[in-house]
């Protein structure tokens, strides 16, 4: 059990509680890695599973899923419901590391990276509209991890997509921290290189 769980703590579900901003940020236990906070509480948890950071565990309300990042050069992520060996949805990278994220049932929502003001993204409708927009931030000063602590979360009010956003908005701040970790992993080896 988990232990939010054992101490009677309810995680939050945004079909009964939406919200229009939430926040990604380190939490003081792991796992879970990061919660997903608004004013009511805890809306999810994001954990990753091995030290590669390619398996994440996501909790919600609704239930528990996992992302796996596979491949190198034609990479995916999957989405699976916990202990399933059946993908519920498929995230496959575009150019300029857009995407798609495709679920079984025929919902496709597109990623699309924004970098003004430092990392982030959105899923956006099949109009091209918002439904999820991540900010993500660093600490600036010298002090600081050079981990992403926060990652502000703005959702569509829109009912229809309230029991999808959570899991948007868990995909894509996992999305965040890869690329970030990658990035990161690129910058060490070159100067690696240069030493």
């Amino acid at each position: 059990m988990h232990p939010r769980e054992e101490k009677g703590y309810a995680m939050k579900s945004l079909t009964i509680l939406p919200s229009a901003s939430l926040a990604w940020r380190r939490s003081g236990t792991t796992p879970p890695d990061f919660e997903l906070l608004g004013t009511e509480g805890v809306y999810a948890t994001l954990a990753f599973l091995d030290k590669e950071k390619t398996l994440a565990r996501v909790r919600t309300a609704e239930g528990t899923w996992t992302f796996k990042h596979l491949g190198l050069l034609a990479p995916i992520v999957t989405l699976r419901a916990e202990g399933s060996p059946t993908n519920l949805a498929t995230f496959h990278p575009h150019a300029f590391r857009h995407g798609k994220l495709e679920f079984q049932d025929g919902a496709v929502f597109d990623w699309a990276w924004l970098h003004a003001g430092g990392p982030g993204g959105a899923f956006l409708d099949p109009a091209g509209l918002p439904l999820v927009h991540l900010h993500a931030h660093s600490g600036r000063d010298l002090s600081s991890a050079p981990d992403l602590e926060t990652c502000a979360v703005d959702l569509s009010m829109a009912p229809a997509t309230h029991y999808r956003q959570v899991l948007l908005a868990a995909l894509g701040w996992y999305l965040i921290l890869f690329d970030h970790l990658k990035a990161r992993e690129a910058v060490a080896a070159e100067t690696a290189l240069r030493l």
